[in-house]
This record gives C-alpha cells, structure tokens and sequence, in this order.
C-alpha cells in the first residue's frame, strides 16, 4: 500500500488509498511528477488521496481541500471509475488546487468553500464555473496532462515499481 510514503528526492508525503494497485501507483507518480515540475521548491507538501466509488463522493468527481494539520496538508477525494484520459485529467486538476492552497493563492476562510479568499480578493456564495480558482483549474488540467503524456513518452522507468505476486 502507498499510505504515507516519501519521496526519496524531498520531504513531501504523498499517501494514496482505496482504488486497484495500478490506479494507485499512476496517482503516486503523477503526483510526485507533478510536485517536481509545478511545485519543486515545496519539500513539506502531506497529501493525503482517497480513491472512491462515484457514489460515495458528493455531487462531483473529485474535490480537495487543506487539511486541519497545518498549511501544508492537504486531503483529496477522486473518482476511481473515471478511466483514461479523463482520470488523469481529474488528478492534475485537484493537484492544481493543492497548488493553488500551497502558493498562498486560495485560502478557505470558513471551511466550506462558500467563503473564499483568492490572490487578495473575498467570494461568498460563487457561482461554481465563474469561480475563478476553478477557472484556472480547468484551463491548467489540459495543458498539464499533455505534459504528462509527453512526460510518459520520453520517461525511461517508472519511479516506483512494485512486484506483485
């Protein structure tokens, strides 16, 4: 299991729980991709992923958010039935809401998402697809997987490898 292993190269944790092996060793390798290309100079990044049934999941696909233990913990929750392209589209965008939370960009005031502070400006009650946090989530999550996907290409091993018997 992925729970709460480091990174050999900094001190981010990144724990991955709940899905098939495979789906879970993609999520870990995107993430710690990801954290490298997006958010190097981070090295005490906790982020704790979680993933689900559709039904267990309210009302979306994913959702992320920083956790009680201090600025830098964060807690996703992803759709483990989303295959392909569309999956891996689902992890970049919460990861560029992790993102968002560790470069001071977004804060929750209240905990619920219904009162925002974003780079210097206060949301209450947005509507979801003028949010402009998730504005910029959407239009990152598609240049960031094609990167990704260039990235597996050019790649020559996986960063970790697990032999299941």
């Amino acid at each position: 299991m992925y729970k709460n292993r480091k990174h050999k190269w900094t001190g981010n944790i990144v724990g991955v729980d709940g899905g098939t092996l495979q789906q879970r060793k993609d999520v870990y390798e995107m993430c710690f991709w990801f954290i490298d290309k997006y958010l190097s100079r981070h090295r005490t990044l906790d982020i704790d992923i979680w993933l689900k049934r559709a039904k267990d999941i309210e009302d979306c696909h994913g959702w992320t958010e920083r956790g009680d233990e201090g600025r830098q913990h964060f807690e996703i929750e992803l759709n483990k039935e989303l295959k392909g392209d569309d999956f891996s589209t689902l992890v970049f965008h919460e990861l560029v809401h992790v993102q968002q939370y560790a470069k001071g960009w977004l804060k929750d005031l209240n905990k619920k998402g219904s009162k925002v502070w974003w780079r210097g400006f206060q949301y209450e009650n947005y509507d979801y697809y003028k949010q402009p946090w998730e504005r910029q989530a959407y239009r990152k999550q598609e240049t960031v997987n094609k990167a990704w996907k260039k990235y597996l290409k050019t790649r020559k091993r996986r960063i970790l490898t697990i032999d299941v018997k």
